[in-house]
């Protein structure tokens, strides 16, 4: 194709005017459901600042958009097969827009003699004049996203433009004026769509995010993986019982059987591999990386896991038995007991493991010497770190100070200085004064 410029491209086609919508209600918005290819989304819809420049915060009407952020979405557009969006909302200001009902009841072959009557009029065809203005009012960083991506395959005289520019988006159009006393009205709606939306839970991102790697691989290793992925069912017991405990970040006083939460393995592995990860989402801007980068990581995973079996005794049990045998109630009681088998002690363990990876020791050396240090939760150095000897409970709050124990009983320096550290160690203590880290060994590296 030849390259006259995006703009003069988009300038040329013939708008859409008559589109097929349905009509609905909600409080005292009217608001009409329908469809747009992406190249009229391109050309057609704006950004309310497009419309009205916010001279002070009073004109505000919603976020900036980030360019960074419509510069990802461009590239999920271009890169990802199963690209999907939900419906944008898009206000329709100024113009006369025109709503005509198809009688559904009166048709030879859709007609329904028992037909409710609230559905009889809410098929139609809206008519835009052409004087209208179309902005989005919530999902701006996708209109922004289809936006760049159809600019750089058309600069680039990329194939695939043809093919994306036809794809359609749901849009739900609402008649919102952003002049005189109306722009709150509008700014409401914003904040409302926003505000209120009930943010995605840590679990459903492990379970269902197909592009972080961090993600893919937490559900392999609990799925896939031999050492994690037992689960067993009692006799008229419909409650799975699993060597993951998947419903939260901690583990349930009673629970006999779980080595660990999904949320925690999580950690893990965000904490062990952060630099691997931190670079798969760079090159591939947050996208699903390619098969064989998650499968690498994923066997470095697996790696780890099986090379902390070899080297701690408690763990390497808990993980070759059934969940029906609860062996794990022998290292997790009510008086201590293996710190890799707490949330709070697996998550410190995987930050002081990633700080020695990231320094370039080979990871078998790394857990080898992990795994020689204390380990019993209500001893030093671990009594009122992560374990609290009067209440007999875990001490969640202390992860990162756990973390720089490890690090430092290794001889290597922890984040912050040495002081920083044996200071905040000591506040830990009924007894600052007495200086309790000094009864931290330091085992070096070997």
């Amino acid at each position: 194709m030849s390259c006259v410029g995006f703009n003069s491209k988009m300038d040329n086609q013939p708008p859409l005017k008559r589109l097929p919508t349905i009509q609905a209600k909600m409080g005292d918005w009217d608001y009409y459901v329908t469809t747009l290819p992406f190249s009229e989304v391109a050309h057609r819809v704006k950004f309310a600042s497009d419309l009205i420049a916010p001279s002070n915060m009073s004109e505000w009407i919603q976020r900036r958009v980030i360019p960074r952020r419509a510069e990802q979405i461009a590239n999920y557009l271009i890169d990802q097969p199963e690209r999907f969006f939900p419906s944008v909302v898009v206000g329709v200001y100024q113009g006369q827009p025109a709503w005509y009902e198809i009688d559904v009841q009166g048709d030879i072959i859709l007609g329904d003699p028992e037909l409710a009557p609230r559905f009889q009029d809410k098929l139609g065809i809206l008519e835009l004049d052409g004087e209208e203005s179309l902005y989005a009012i919530d999902g701006q960083h996708r209109i922004a996203g289809i936006k760049e991506a159809l600019k750089r395959l058309w600069d680039k005289g990329d194939s695939r433009y043809e093919t994306l520019a036809e794809e359609d988006l749901t849009f739900v159009f609402v008649s919102a004026e952003i002049a005189g006393g109306k722009i709150e009205r509008v700014r409401r709606l914003f904040t409302t769509l926003n505000k209120h939306a009930k943010s995605v839970s840590r679990q459903e991102i492990i379970a269902l995010d197909e592009d972080d790697p961090s993600a893919i691989v937490t559900r392999w290793l609990a799925t896939d993986y031999d050492g994690l992925n037992k689960e067993t069912r009692q006799e008229k017991d419909s409650s799975p019982k699993s060597l993951i405990h998947f419903a939260a970040n901690q583990i349930p006083i009673g629970n006999k059987h779980s080595v660990t939460s999904i949320v925690t393995l999580h950690t893990f592995v965000q904490k062990v591999f952060k630099t691997e990860i931190d670079n798969l989402r760079k090159e591939y801007s947050g996208n699903r990386p390619d098969d064989a980068s998650l499968k690498s990581l994923y066997e470095r995973a697996v790696d780890a896991w099986e090379c902390m079996r070899r080297h701690n005794s408690a763990l390497d049990d808990v993980l070759g038995s059934d969940p029906m045998e609860e062996r794990v109630s022998k290292y997790r009681t009510a008086d201590g007991g293996e710190i890799l088998l707490r949330p709070v002690g697996l998550q410190a363990f995987a930050g002081a493991l990633g700080s020695l990876l990231a320094e370039n020791i080979d990871m078998e050396s790394a857990i080898r010497n992990l795994c020689k240090l204390p380990n019993e939760i209500s001893e030093t150095p671990w009594n009122y770190v992560v374990w609290n000897p009067n209440t007999k409970r875990m001490i969640s709050k202390n992860r990162t100070v756990a973390e720089a124990v490890f690090l430092h009983m290794l001889g290597h320096k922890p984040k912050g200085r040495r002081s920083d550290l044996q200071d905040r160690y000591n506040n830990l203590f009924d007894n600052p004064s007495a200086d309790p880290f000094g009864k931290v060994l330091v085992r070096r590296m070997q």
